[in-house]
């Protein structure tokens, strides 16, 4: 009753069902590795973002990797250079759109850290940060990368508006060497324009990829389900023809 089963256009109904379910499980699982890798990035932010605020210096020192010194409190102390400010431009936050103001801060041994002051919205303005000696408390950040399909910055030449913050591609237009990381601004002494918005916290959501793990499984059994009422109805039908209903 099932020998129409070997037949050719059956094995390719057959081979085209194990391909569907088997890319449906590949996605499934790595739906659970992004999730999995989400949960140890949830743990290692919270793990850095409540370690005490240490001096940019000593963190500097422990920690010699971007990576690794990346979400961590800091203070820093130095001076802002003027004419050197830069826009992170096409940014959004709390539901709006604005930019924002980086500015370089000279340190006492005479390298210089991007700060990101915090964001505007768009139409908005910003005062020069504060002259003078200043003291910061912010969170390090390691240098952005460009995510695929996103807008390039020009590879030479002054920028005054970036879509990330890419410290070697900034180092450019630097009179002195930067630091591999830059600050998110937290809090400034003296205090800089109020009518900056601070950076938005980091959140801990880990995402929605264990509910695309259920979508992914749900599919595969839906293909083998319907392969299975396919070649049932099909069996069915033969055997009624076999027996002349």
């Amino acid at each position: 009753m099932y020998k129409f089963l070997l037949r050719p256009k059956w094995i390719a109904f057959h081979v085209l069902i194990v391909v569907l379910v088997t890319i449906m499980l590949m996605l499934a699982n790595w739906q659970l590795d992004r999730h999995h890798q989400r949960v140890a990035f949830n743990e290692t932010l919270k793990e850095r973002v409540d370690t005490p605020t240490a001096p940019l210096e000593q963190v500097l020192e422990t920690f010699s990797s971007a990576s690794d010194a990346e979400w961590r409190s800091v203070v820093v102390t130095g001076l802002y250079l003027q004419d050197h400010d830069i826009q992170i431009v096409n940014v959004s936050q709390g539901g709006q759109a604005g930019f924002d103001p980086v500015a370089p801060l000279q340190l006492s041994d005479g390298r210089l850290i991007l700060v990101n002051r915090g964001f505007v919205p768009l139409g908005g303005s910003v005062l020069d940060p504060p002259a003078g000696t200043v003291t910061l408390q912010g969170r390090l950040r390691a240098s952005s990368a460009k995510r695929l399909g996103a807008v390039s910055d020009a590879t030479s030449g002054v920028l005054t508006e970036v879509q990330r913050i890419d410290i070697l591609r900034l180092q450019q237009q630097m009179p002195a060497p930067l630091v591999n990381v830059y600050v998110e601004l937290q809090s400034s002494s003296p205090a800089d324009d109020t009518t900056l918005s601070r950076i938005a916290e980091p959140t801990f959501n880990n995402g929605p990829h264990l509910g695309y793990v259920g979508q992914w499984i749900l599919f595969s059994l839906c293909a083998l389900g319907g392969w299975f009422a396919i070649v049932r109805r099909e069996a069915t039908g033969k055997k009624q023809s076999a027996l002349g209903v």
